[in-house]
């Protein structure tokens, strides 16, 4: 198969730096403010958790995080040794987590949400349980003495639980145990160098169900190795190369090396082996790229040769656009698959209407990106092959997606006074451009126009008062219609 070729139009990496540093501050009228600006308002609301199952004195803590966009660092984190945390909190959304405590864990979510909206939120009930563990062994043959060797185990209990029951040990000894509550368990031996599983003994499932189970064995087989070395002509210096090598065997192996250098060496037992070289860039496999070999007694070298494909073998894939307004980013990712499931991307963005790649012969995929405004009605993905010559031009069909007015109303500003509020797309779905707007004016009302989608909100603070009513940020959807406007009071500082 062909492998990409380099990109004419910009890369996608610069285009998103670029949008990155665009994103300023739009006033109502359409200018531009630099200024930092930083979320304040009043909390005068009170959330109250409280726990069970905890012995008397013990540490616990939450920590809750406010829903707004733009909010950084508006989180709190409390800690108490009574069965009680209260913590302040204006009107909005919040999340939280209720924090470890060694030798515990809560019984159900650890996580949720909460909403304030006027008054104080009712009491959170959470619920510590011990954790009762059982030793669990592994007990491995084969392998030399004081060779390392890993166990990987993996729960299915969520929350607290998860993070309990996902535990690594690496022992040079013969036998290592685990401590793991009740459960279904899933396991992965790691490979240990110059040792092969013997049948299926690299993973498997247990379960523990109130009494110690069996010990589990992992049996390695240490059989003598014989060298086996593939040399490669042809590649230009330092290109990089691999080959895999698969024993269907006895040995359930597939190795795959990789090397910049003009050989790379397998250290083999004995038995009947097939090998694949994977695609180079810009070069092709003299013969054939698969085969099939034998191990016998004897250290062996099977040469590969390389050769430079031709110049003038690369060909022009055109993407070209409609529907989008002038100066819109859109980006197409073009994915070709090579041996071992590998695969070799190239990303291009532009604000024109046509994005070029330069590729070589072979069979295609690609993704179209647009931003969130647009729908992508045609030409949004699919296949293409290039034989020879440049296939037809890739057309890609944009609609605007309908907007909505979405109007935020303060009061309690002295007249003309500016202030802020950002709205962000909550979800960017395949775009790689969410909704990211921030408008600023001297009215009592701001108005955005937006596609249906779910958003949040930050509403910012104005020197010398806070905001004391509504919501100084949180979520709002649009969804075929105008949603109801968003109120917010603002009261001087004493």
């Amino acid at each position: 198969m062909g492998a990409l070729g380099k990109p004419l139009a910009i890369t996608l990496a610069v285009a998103l730096v670029a949008i990155m540093f665009s994103l300023a501050l739009p006033t109502a009228s359409g200018a531009r403010d630099g200024a930092t600006i930083t979320p304040d308002f009043a909390r005068p609301y009170t959330v109250t958790f409280t726990e069970t199952g905890l012995p008397s004195g013990t540490n616990w803590s939450v920590h809750i995080a406010f829903l707004g966009c733009g909010c950084q660092g508006v989180t709190t984190t409390a800690k108490s040794n009574t069965p009680s945390i209260s913590i302040s909190v204006s009107n909005g959304t919040y999340k939280f987590s209720v924090l470890k405590v060694s030798g515990y864990f809560v019984n159900g979510s650890a996580h949720g949400m909460f909403n304030v909206s006027g008054a104080d939120v009712p009491p959170i009930a959470v619920q510590f349980l011990p954790v009762i563990s059982y030793e669990v062994e592994f007990v491995e043959t084969g392998l030399p003495n004081a060779t390392a060797w890993t166990v990987a185990v993996t729960g299915n209990g969520t929350g607290q639980l998860k993070s309990i029951e996902s535990q690594t040990e690496t022992t040079v000894e013969a036998t290592m145990a685990f401590m793991l509550p009740n459960g279904t368990y899933h396991y992965i031996v790691s490979p240990v160098a110059g040792s092969f599983f013997v049948g299926h003994a690299a993973r498997g499932t247990f379960s523990v169900a109130g009494v110690i189970p069996g010990p589990i064995g992992v049996t390695f087989l240490t059989p003598p190795t014989f060298d086996v070395t593939f040399a490669e002509t042809g590649l230009a210096l330092g290109s990089n190369w691999s080959v895999r090598v698969v024993e269907p065997g006895l040995f359930p192996i597939h190795a795959t090396s990789s090397s910049t250098s003009t050989s790379l060496t397998f250290a083999l037992p004995t038995g009947a082996w097939f090998y694949a070289v994977a695609d180079v860039l810009g070069f092709d496999v003299v013969g054939h790229s698969v085969g099939t070999f034998n191990v016998t007694n004897f250290s062996q070298t099977i040469n590969v040769t390389f050769v430079a494909v031709e110049p003038g073998a690369f060909y022009p894939v055109a993407f070209e656009e409609s529907g989008l307004a002038g100066g819109t980013h859109w980006a197409v990712t073009v994915i070709a698959t090579h041996t071992f499931g590998h695969s070799r991307t190239a990303e291009q963005s532009t604000n024109g209407t046509t994005i070029f790649f330069l590729l070589q012969n072979g069979t295609y995929r690609f993704v179209v990106h647009g931003p969130i405004p647009y729908t992508l009605v045609s030409g949004g993905s699919g296949t293409f092959s290039i034989s020879g010559s440049a296939p037809g031009v890739q057309v890609v069909t944009f609609v605007a997606k309908p907007t909505y007015s979405v109007t935020f109303t303060e009061s309690g500003l002295p007249a003309a006074t500016n202030w802020t509020v950002l709205v962000r797309s909550e979800f960017a779905g395949s775009s790689l451009w969410p909704i990211h707007e921030v408008l600023r004016g001297n009215t009592t009302t701001l108005t955005f126009s937006l596609p249906n989608g779910l958003y949040c909100f930050t509403i910012y603070s104005v020197h010398g008062y806070y905001i004391s009513s509504g919501f100084p940020a949180g979520p709002f959807s649009v969804s075929g219609a105008s949603p109801p406007g968003i109120s917010v009071g603002f009261s001087p500082r004493a």
